[in-house]
């Protein structure tokens, strides 16, 4: 049986998603910040015969991820549901969207590897360079966003907004002139981990060690306060520096996006 859930079931859906901290950030996040009342917020619940949790579905925003183990007695009606929502984007493990793609057709594939950190292995020896971004940086730091290539939301008003919740969340690199170099944060937070995004490093900047020193950071923020550093990478070479840091692979996230959308 499914259902949609209100706020008296948000306990019941944390207890089911916590079985898996780190696969489960994004969706954890979104109701722990959010709540399931949210606009932008959706989630159902499919129950077994004993009442318990075995499948969760959740949206955020233009976002949908099913949430269930390989043989779900619920896909059937999952998947409907879904088709019904027309969204932008699926994504979850590689063990469930597997169950979902072909039925996608006019979706294209992504896929990543999720990779978390309980500890650093090694230190960059350009640790000592990487700071908090300040607020009258936000604009410096939009503009190096831009120059690496990344995409990019928020308005100053929204940056200063998430950097009163973490200080420390975004960390920069600056070069002598002050001029913001290499950057990436903490964009989503749980009880017990951390979803570094956006690391990135301006081109002439590259290869130097910058983006390992600013992971270093963000990992260490992440440890101080007892929670498990996660990210995601494609690039195998980019994932053997953060192996060498400490990261271990989890399993592989994949994406799957309307193509006609």
């Amino acid at each position: 049986m499914i259902y949609k859930c209100d706020e008296s079931k948000r306990e019941d859906v944390l207890n089911f998603l916590y079985q898996d901290p780190s696969v489960n950030l994004f969706a954890i996040g979104d109701i722990e910040t959010y709540g399931v009342d949210y606009f932008d917020v959706d989630v159902w619940a499919y129950v077994n015969n004993k009442d318990d949790i075995i499948g969760v579905l959740v949206r955020y925003k233009e976002n949908l991820m099913p949430i269930h183990g390989k043989d779900f007695e619920g896909f059937d009606t999952f998947l409907p549901l879904i088709q019904s929502l027309s969204p932008m984007y699926i994504s979850g493990s590689e063990e469930v969207i597997a169950q979902y793609e072909e039925e996608f057709v006019d979706y294209e594939k992504e896929e990543t590897c999720l990779a978390e950190c309980k500890e650093l292995e090694m230190e960059s020896p350009l640790l000592q360079q990487v700071v908090p971004l300040d607020k009258e940086d936000i604009q410096s730091y939009i503009d190096s966003l831009k120059e690496t290539g990344m995409k990019h939301e928020q308005t100053i008003e929204e940056i200063a907004s998430d950097l009163d919740l973490n200080k420390s969340g975004i960390q920069v690199i600056k070069d002598e002139n002050g001029k913001i170099i290499s950057s990436g944060r903490i964009a989503i937070e749980t009880k017990l981990s951390g979803m570094i995004l956006a690391v990135g490093t301006i081109e002439s900047y590259r290869k130097q060690g910058y983006a390992t020193a600013v992971v270093s950071a963000l990992v260490n923020d992440c440890n101080m306060k007892n929670k498990t550093a996660c990210l995601f990478y494609s690039d195998p070479d980019v994932g053997r520096l953060y192996q060498h840091l400490g990261f271990k692979d989890t399993q592989k996230w994949i994406i799957l996006k309307n193509k006609e959308a």
